[in-house]
């Protein structure tokens, strides 16, 4: 079954995908196209927030993704941005000339420190939703920890865009 099938039987479908057609879906993608997907998701006004969403992911990432993920949020943020937010707990490593947090740093930072993190982020650089967008496509099997909601709009988008080409 073709990708564009798949999704056309998901997003025709009654109920939510099953584990195995999203990661059927999540495979067959191009990371282009889970990017564009879940970037339509989140900049809905039907899916929660962007701190939300990124705080629920990062609850159910692995230490190497939620490091992955506060690189991501911190890699443009100047030095000093995070000395103030979530406790401090990521002061000084926010900007490129800064050391990345290891997974192990990342694992003692909670969902609600990352929400923080995200809400301060968002206040000063517009296109952090963007590059959030790229750690789905990244890593393509937390495309399952969107919600029912935003995976809905993110699959629709993705049909949308297939029959489109």
């Amino acid at each position: 079954m073709s990708l564009a099938d798949l999704l056309q039987q998901i997003v025709g479908g009654a109920s939510q995908p099953n584990a195995s057609q999203l990661d059927q879906v999540t495979q067959s993608a191009s990371k282009a196209d889970l990017q564009g997907g879940v970037s339509a998701a989140l900049r809905s006004d039907q899916t929660p927030d962007l701190s939300q969403i990124v705080s629920q992911m990062f609850g159910q990432a692995s230490p190497e993704q939620q490091a992955a993920i506060l690189n991501t949020i911190t890699e443009k943020l100047g030095p000093g941005a995070l000395a103030g937010v979530a406790g401090g707990v990521l002061a000084g490593h926010e900007g490129a000339d800064t050391p990345q947090v290891s997974a192990a740093k990342a694992g003692t930072v909670t969902p609600d420190q990352v929400r923080d993190v995200v809400v301060s982020a968002q206040k000063q650089e517009p296109g952090l939703l963007d590059r959030i967008s790229g750690i789905y496509a990244e890593h393509p099997d937390l495309v399952k920890t969107l919600g029912a909601g935003a995976l809905a709009i993110a699959l629709a988008h993705m049909k949308n865009n297939l029959s489109r080409r």
